[in-house]
């Protein structure tokens, strides 16, 4: 667990303790929000936030293209797509991304325009009783 020093310039992430935890819930046990908080200090996670509502994204660079990553969306899917996905699509084009890449639960697909819809993805709990 991330000690208060440790987390010191990160309150603008720690505002949004409750809805990151809500949006990981639907991630399986994948991260907590403590891996996420170690994630945007190391930089490997960038941090997006708006009123009451944050995106999180990472780079992926391939061998063919760079992608922006969504890792978690939380808050009011509205207020994300007309407020925070404008300037992180313009930052992706900046960094000279080729691609945005948003895996989530399914509001997300109705609640995104311009988006489509290019993969189901599939989970097995491999070590299950």
């Amino acid at each position: 667990m991330m000690e208060q020093d440790e987390i010191e310039g990160l309150e603008h992430v720690t505002k949004f303790r409750e809805p990151i935890e809500r949006a990981l819930a639907y991630g399986h046990g994948q991260m907590k929000f403590n891996d996420v908080l170690d994630y945007i200090k190391s930089g490997e996670f960038q941090f997006w936030s708006s009123e009451n509502s944050c995106v999180i994204t990472t780079i992926d660079v391939f061998p063919q293209i760079k992608q922006l990553t969504v890792v978690i969306g939380a808050g009011d899917l509205k207020e994300i797509d007309n407020v925070i996905r404008p300037v992180v699509e313009n930052w992706a084009k900046h960094i000279k991304c080729d691609t945005m890449l948003i895996m989530g639960r399914p509001g997300w697909e109705r609640a995104l325009d311009g988006y489509r819809r290019t993969a189901v993805v599939l989970e097995k709990k491999l070590w299950e009783a």
